[in-house]
């Protein structure tokens, strides 16, 4: 399982494929503006995280959280007109398995 300790210079709470990222706020990212979209690949031990900047605010909007053995998960950032935000899953499961049967947000 891939975590924060993986993640030198994000400083970033516990996070890995099975976490719930409800309690996390906005992820800051040290943009470049090279594309049409920032992103920050961090590799560990465990896996991979990858944050995207989508809308070149300077925070991470996207995030894929990918483990050695093969566990996957993904959240949005989502910002709602009474001025709250939070993280949604939008997908996870395991590399190599198919159908939707083991997907769940």
């Amino acid at each position: 399982m891939i975590t924060s300790d993986d993640l030198p210079g994000l400083d970033l709470p516990s996070v890995d494929t099975h976490s719930d990222l409800s309690g996390l706020g906005g992820v800051e990212l040290h943009p470049d503006h090279t594309g049409p979209a920032d992103t920050e690949s961090v590799h560990g031990d465990h896996g991979i995280d990858v944050w995207t900047d989508l809308d070149h605010d300077g925070l991470a909007d996207h995030v894929t959280i990918m483990d050695t053995d093969g566990d996957y998960a993904a959240w949005e950032f989502h910002h709602h007109p009474d001025g709250t935000s939070e993280w949604v899953r939008t997908d996870r499961g395991h590399l190599g398995d198919t159908g939707h049967a083991n997907r769940s947000r």
